[in-house]
């Protein structure tokens, strides 16, 4: 076997995927399967290839052959992948949906809440829910800016963001910046260290409202609306555990990027509210944390080790001292897809209940009326 000219063509089929070029892709991968038929990562590139080439059936016999040559997790979850694929209806796969729900009394009809328990999430349509955030996040190319603007115009890229000055400033504060509907406000009275933080803080809500709100669309078919964002926005807020869920994501995700322990806020809320009980909010940590996990994913294809390290070189410059600030309830629970699926499901249903319930149609449709605001 010559390895040299397998790994030359392993490489070339690697970027060749990365361009969309299948293709030329599928020559490539053929020529290093020739050279060495018995390497799982290569069956895996062609698994890979025969999905950008819509050949499903091949890339689910190249996955199992993956499989049988290494049962390696990620060889696994691909194939199982494909399955769900390959089972998923027609208008699983569609992104341009044919509905337009923009009325409250219609969105919370009962047969949405029935149609809830019917529709779930799976990995094939919550990855490309991912992935298609991870695109906008890498239409941001990083240049010679200073980390704090390159933080910034990041975020701007997602949300409207407004720094204030605070005349109450703290130095050994950690809560800095605020968001909602789409807008951000940051205490510009604050180092640029930690108002990298609280860019990055910020950004990590409005991803979690981007996922809920893609997922509420998928369930209804329905395209962006007020009415959505909505309730998207509701069911993140107006329920405890879920806005402890919430909160601890985004602190998750910026203590990963800025390397510090920072859970104030999430703590804040629960001095708070009292007597919260510890199980449910257990569960509303593991899911954020998993959703963390799932946002960090998105946004490491702009902060890059060099990216990280200047942040960290921005820490040092400014001199940073800050108490650490951790939680009783700090997880690394890693739940599996439908676990978490059905966790996501459960707070879309509990909103649509509660709405139904104690009649918050009136906080709903002010929220929408924000939303219609945003959209200028």
């Amino acid at each position: 076997m010559n390895s040299r000219n397998f790994n030359t063509e392993i490489k070339r089929c690697e970027e060749l995927i990365a361009s969309k070029s299948f293709k030329k892709a599928d020559e490539a991968i053929s020529d290093a399967i020739q050279i060495n038929r018995d390497s799982p990562y290569a069956w895996y590139l062609k698994a890979k290839v025969c999905l950008g080439l819509f050949e499903y059936k091949k890339a689910l016999m190249a996955s199992k052959r993956a499989v049988d040559l290494n049962p390696k997790r990620q060889y696994v979850e691909f194939k199982e992948n494909i399955e769900n694929f390959m089972n998923l209806d027609g208008d699983d796969l569609k992104t341009d949906y044919p509905n337009k729900i923009d009325s409250i009394v219609l969105f919370t009809a009962n047969k949405n809440i029935r149609l809830l328990s019917k529709r779930k999430l799976n990995p094939i349509v919550y990855n490309r829910i991912l992935d298609d955030i991870q695109a906008d996040i890498a239409k941001n190319t990083v240049n010679e800016e200073e980390i704090y603007l390159k933080v910034k115009r990041l975020a701007e890229s997602f949300i409207d963001l407004e720094f204030l000055a605070d005349s109450n400033n703290d130095s050994s504060r950690i809560v800095a910046g605020a968001y909602g509907f789409k807008r951000a406000v940051i205490d510009s009275s604050l180092s640029k260290t930690l108002q990298i933080a609280a860019m990055i803080h910020e950004l990590s809500h409005h991803l979690i409202f981007e996922i809920f709100k893609n997922t509420i669309m998928y369930v209804f078919q329905s395209q962006e609306t007020d009415t959505i964002q909505a309730f998207a926005w509701y069911g993140l807020t107006k329920n405890v555990y879920w806005l402890l869920m919430n909160e601890y994501c985004a602190h998750t995700v910026e203590c990963h990027y800025m390397k510090l322990k920072n859970y104030e806020s999430f703590n804040n809320i629960l001095k708070i509210n009292g007597n919260l009980d510890k199980d449910k909010v257990k569960k509303a940590v593991e899911l954020g944390n998993c959703l963390a996990m799932d946002i960090i994913y998105m946004l490491d294809k702009f902060f890059t080790p060099e990216l990280v390290y200047e942040i960290k070189m921005q820490f040092l410059s400014d001199h940073v001292i800050l108490l650490k600030k951790g939680c009783e309830f700090e997880s690394e629970v890693e739940l599996g897809s439908e676990e978490k699926f059905s966790m996501i499901n459960s707070v879309l249903k509990e909103t649509l209940i509660n709405i139904k319930i104690n009649f918050s149609y009136g906080e709903l449709n002010q929220f929408k009326k924000i939303f219609a605001d945003c959209r200028g």
